[in-house]
């Protein structure tokens, strides 16, 4: 695994990983504790739902989305996470699904704030076995430039 800096990314750099088999067990505990709604938390509930059966909450696809982002082959040298613009769930994911990641740059510019450092906007998409994507949103990181060597 690579390390990749602030200089390394150019706009069009693509990297994927996966997949990320979503587990019922997984997907109805993490619905008890942390969005506890009946189509995440209860099978029966869930099928007289609209989603028709049990679908993992927004908040578990982010979760899995960072996963998948920690086993790109290659790793920023990450200083910070700025935020994520236009987070879209076109469509659900349910148990059994096996997710993959697809991220893309779509932009790079010097930090202003941070010299040697620069922050670089990468779309994200989430999608399920048949290549339906599940989540898509793009993040904002803050990326260390690469050390001056001795």
């Amino acid at each position: 695994m690579a390390t990749l800096y602030f200089d390394d990314y150019e706009v069009g750099y693509r990297a994927s990983s996966g997949p990320y088999e979503v587990r019922e067990e997984e997907l109805v505990e993490f619905g008890e504790r942390f969005d506890p709604r009946p189509f995440h938390t209860d099978p029966v509930a869930a099928a007289s739902s609209i989603f028709g059966g049990l679908v993992a909450s927004g908040c578990h696809v982010f979760c899995i989305r960072s996963w998948l982002s920690t086993h790109l082959p290659d790793q920023p040298s990450l200083l910070a996470g700025l935020g994520s613009e236009k987070l879209d769930l076109p469509n659900p994911v349910r148990p059994g699904d096996a997710l993959s990641l697809e991220v893309e740059c779509l932009e790079c510019r010097p930090s202003r704030s941070r010299p040697g450092a620069g922050i670089v906007k990468m779309r994200n998409i989430v999608s399920n076995q048949r290549a339906e994507p599940v989540m898509t949103l793009d993040a904002l990181m803050l990326v260390g430039g690469r050390p001056a060597s001795d």
